[in-house]
C-alpha cells in the first residue's frame, strides 16, 4: 500500500502542476473516508468538462504510459484513459464533466 500512495503522490504533484481539477476515487479514497480495503490501483476523477477532453489526455499520455494500444481513442469515446505509471502501477483516469 505504501508504493500505492507514493505513487498516487507523484500524480497528484503533476495534477497540480498543471492547475487541473481532480479528485482520487476508489480503493484509494475508501481508505481515507470508508472501510479500509486492498486496492492496485489509483482511480481518479479529473474535471475536463465537454469538448477540452483532447488536451488533458494528450498531457496525461505524454506523462504516463498507456496501458491499451489505442488508449487516447478509447479515452476519448469513453471518458475513461487507462495508464500506468513508471512502475507499472495502474491509473484510471474518469474524465468529468457537468452538463447543464
Amino acid at each position: 500500500m505504501k508504493n500505492l500512495v507514493q505513487h498516487a503522490a507523484e500524480v497528484q504533484r503533476f495534477m497540480l502542476h498543471q492547475r487541473w481539477k481532480f479528485c482520487f476515487i476508489g480503493g484509494l479514497a475508501v481508505q481515507h473516508w470508508g472501510e479500509p480495503r486492498l486496492t492496485r490501483d489509483i482511480d481518479l476523477s479529473l474535471f475536463t468538462g465537454f469538448g477540452q477532453e483532447e488536451g488533458f489526455v494528450d498531457g496525461l499520455i505524454a506523462a504516463y504510459r498507456p496501458r491499451m494500444p489505442d488508449a487516447r481513442s478509447f479515452a476519448l469515446a469513453n471518458r475513461v484513459l487507462l495508464l500506468k505509471s513508471p512502475e507499472g502501477t495502474g491509473i484510471d483516469v474518469s474524465l468529468g464533466g457537468l452538463q447543464g
